[in-house]
């Protein structure tokens, strides 16, 4: 009930050994009444064991954590930006936020069509709420540090960005992927005139 979309809390599940360990998941989906969601994905032994917990495993949770929540959010329109597993927070940013269509953009990088995770439900809230989502595929630009991928070098970082969303300077930038990236991306936003203060990250990356 203290959580909100967007956070992560420290999870330690009680089926193993080990369990004293936690792991830091966001909630993928805007927590309800009775229930919260993780999407994990399985980096790790912690992470892969997840898929054979049975129903009933007691659960140590920890937390709210995290600033990528609508309480810092300043401005109408909002520009989402996740890479690989960073989308889960963003998806539920997504559900929750509200907007006018148009208002929400969300940009997702990935390195192929496989690696997308919930694609079907980003989609599916995007023809719901009017919000803008684009997919953006390819592995990555490997002479420079980039958010972008190897087909759009040509390309700079900010460029790239104003495309996608042309009145970015309007925006509050919510970021969530591993640090390199998110600076990457973060120098972008800021080359195109978003100021510092209005730029939330998240680290996916432990």
């Amino acid at each position: 009930r203290l959580a909100g979309a967007g956070q992560f809390l420290t999870w330690r599940f009680r089926d193993r050994g080990g369990w004293t360990r936690g792991n830091p998941y966001s909630l993928s989906a805007v927590p309800t009444r009775d229930r919260v969601r993780i999407t994990v994905k399985a980096l790790g032994d912690n992470s892969a064991s997840l898929a054979r917990l049975r129903p009933g495993t007691r659960v140590i949770v920890e937390g709210p954590y995290g600033r990528l929540h609508g309480g810092v959010r300043t401005r109408r329109k909002v520009t989402l930006i996740g890479s690989g597993i960073g989308i889960t927070p963003l998806r539920a940013l997504l559900e929750d936020f509200e907007q006018q269509p148009g208002e929400i953009t969300l940009i997702y990088r990935a390195s192929t069509e496989d690696d997308l995770v919930l694609r079907a439900e980003l989609d599916a809230l995007a023809a719901h709420t009017g919000a803008r989502v684009y997919y953006v595929i390819g592995h990555r630009i490997r002479t420079r540090s980039s958010w972008l991928p190897e087909s759009a070098a040509h390309l700079s970082d900010a460029e790239a960005l104003a495309q996608l969303v042309p009145d970015i300077a309007l925006n509050d930038i919510y970021l969530c992927g591993a640090q390199e990236w998110m600076d990457a991306a973060a120098a972008a936003a800021r080359t195109c005139g978003v100021p510092a203060e209005r730029i939330h990250s998240e680290r996916f990356s432990w």
